[in-house]
This record gives structure tokens, C-alpha cells and sequence, in this order.
């Protein structure tokens, strides 16, 4: 096969080296004429192989990811022994990237179930030991749904399977409101990290809406004497965006619409952030998170260099 790359190539050479050569009067023949011909035909040609060639190969890839892990149903089946194979192979998968995102975000088209999308990432983050989770719904529906994603996250089984049986001890925030689930609140100790994830819902109002409170608050700081001006400025600003848990920005944003488009997402949190762009049709919120988490693991961060 190779071969025959290297040979198409060197003739596509030779015409195009024939074909580049003029008579003494400047005029170009028959035989030119035919070698452009010909030139073009095998160019195009070339380019149409090499893109069936590229589409075959990303197919047979997603065929045997999808025939080993179908994601779909990993957390949703019962305990059956197929199935908990397959769930500890996918496992060794995730412990086996060479690197995963400390904070996971997800950005949702508004016509999205709030309450089983939530579920449905945050089982995902927990088996992948994901400790931080961003969903962003541009309407604020994930507030409106506070309460129910709470009761949803705490009697979740596909959480309990992700978690090896175990209850998932989550921090869900919503602004300045605080749900500890999996974990009795009186017992609850400072220390943040106890929790294997804490999940933060936003919407618009956390983009240039908390900016503006940000502006007034200080403003208000300076005037009642408890923030000097000399003392603002961008480590001060950042201090004050920045994640309630110390969580960094994302490093992993999923964009699960079908646009091409982050509605009003923060921009200071993109800063440092891979987006994937996956569209909400395809084949499900479970099969996103494992293709972007996939992806994620075998790219090379170079931080612009």
C-alpha cells in the first residue's frame, strides 16, 4: 500500500514537472494541456482517497470503542457479571489517560433535562474521579430546578454504581446556596476535600451579571472603609471569582448543543480550557463526557508554546 503512495506521488510529480515546462515561444501544447489535465484528476483523486481513508479510520475506531464500552449502559443496567466487567475495563481506561481534568464543565443546549443531565455527569466525574463539575444552562433552569436535582443526586443508583456501591458524598452549589448530599451535615468538617465532587450550577447571572456585583460590592467596601482602592487589583479581582472549593478554571469544557456558540459562558473562565464540541444529538450526554474525557487524555497541553 505504501508503495503504491509513494509511486502515485512520483507521477503526479514527474507530470507536474512536465506539465511546468514551456515552449520557447511561451505557448503551451497538447501535451501540456493533457498533463494539467491529468495533474488535476490525480490530485483530486488523491485528496478524495485520503479522506475516505480518514473517515474509515475514525469509524473502525468509534465501532470498537462503542462494541467495548457502551457507555450508555454502564451505569444504567443492572449488576449483572457483562456488565461489571466492562464497567472495571472502563475504569482501568480512565486510570490509564495520562491526564484528566481537575475541573469538568459542561454547557448545555437550554432544551436539555436538567435534572438527568446533572445525574447523568455527575456519575460519570465520580467513576472518572473527577473532583470538580461545572453545568451551565445559559437560562438558569438549573436553579429553577435546585431542589430536584438535590433529591435526584441523592437516590441516584447510576451515582451508587459509579461509586462502587458506595453513597458519593456531593457539595452542590447554586451561588451562595449549599446542599451537602451522601454526607450528614452536622458531621460536615471544613476541609472541602472530603467530598469526592463538588458540583457548581450556573447560568448567565455568573458571567458579566457577577462582575457588575463584584464592581458595586467593592465599591461599597471602599466607602464603609474595609477595602482600600490601592488594594484593588487583578490578584484581588481574581481572588474573588475565583471557585468557593479552590478549584481551578476548567480545564475541560464540553459543549454539548448543537450550535457552535457558549451563550454568555464567564469568559475569564476560558482561559485555560480545551473545548469540545459535541453535538447534542448524537448519541447521548454519557457518550459525550467519554469521547471529550477520551480526547482529553491524549492531547498535548502546551500552553501556547
Amino acid at each position: 500500500m505504501t508503495l503504491t503512495w509513494v509511486f502515485t506521488v512520483l507521477t503526479v510529480v514527474a507530470l507536474a514537472h512536465a506539465s511546468g515546462r514551456s515552449n520557447a515561444a511561451g505557448k503551451r501544447g497538447a501535451w501540456h494541456q493533457l498533463c494539467d489535465g491529468l495533474c488535476t484528476i490525480l490530485l483530486r483523486a488523491i485528496h478524495l482517497a485520503f479522506t475516505i481513508h480518514r473517515s474509515f479510520q475514525a469509524w473502525v475506531h468509534n465501532s470498537l470503542n462503542q462494541a467495548q464500552f457502551d457507555v450508555r449502559e454502564l451505569l444504567e443496567d443492572d449488576d449483572s457479571d457483562e456488565i461489571l466487567v466492562k464497567r472495571a475495563k472502563l475504569i482501568e481506561l480512565f486510570e490509564s489517560l495520562t491526564q484528566k481534568p481537575e475541573h469538568f464543565a459542561a454547557i448545555l443546549a437550554e432544551e436539555d433535562e436538567p435534572v438527568d443531565s446533572v445525574e447523568t455527569l455527575c456519575a460519570w466525574c465520580v467513576m472518572a474521579k473527577v473532583p470538580c463539575l461545572t453545568v451551565y444552562k445559559k437560562n438558569g433552569g438549573l436553579r429553577q430546578s435546585f431542589d430536584d436535582i438535590a433529591y435526584r443526586l441523592g437516590s441516584s443508583k447510576s451515582i451508587l454504581r459509579a461509586a462502587n456501591g458506595r453513597a458519593a458524598r456531593i457539595c452542590l452549589r447554586d451561588g451562595d446556596r449549599i446542599e451537602y448530599i451522601g454526607t450528614d451535615v452536622n458531621a460536615v468538617l471544613a476541609a472541602e476535600q472530603q467530598f469526592n465532587i463538588h458540583i457548581s450550577l450556573w447560568s448567565r447571572s455568573n458571567g458579566f451579571p457577577s462582575l457588575v456585583g463584584l464592581a458595586k460590592d467593592m465599591c461599597r467596601q471602599v466607602d464603609i472603609g474595609t477595602l482600600a482602592p490601592k488594594d484593588i487589583d487583578e490578584h484581588h479581582v481574581a481572588a474573588r471569582l475565583k471557585h468557593p472549593a479552590g478549584f481551578v478554571h476548567p480545564d475541560l469544557i464540553l459543549l454539548y448543543d448543537d450550535l457552535v456558540c457558549i451563550p454568555e459562558f464567564p469568559p475569564w473562565q476560558l482561559q485555560d480550557s480545551e473545548v469540545y464540541h459535541i453535538r447534542s444529538a448524537a448519541k447521548g450526554l454519557d457518550d459525550a463526557f467519554y469521547r471529550a474525557l477520551l480526547g482529553y487524555g491524549r492531547i498535548e497541553r502546551r500552553w501556547g508554546k
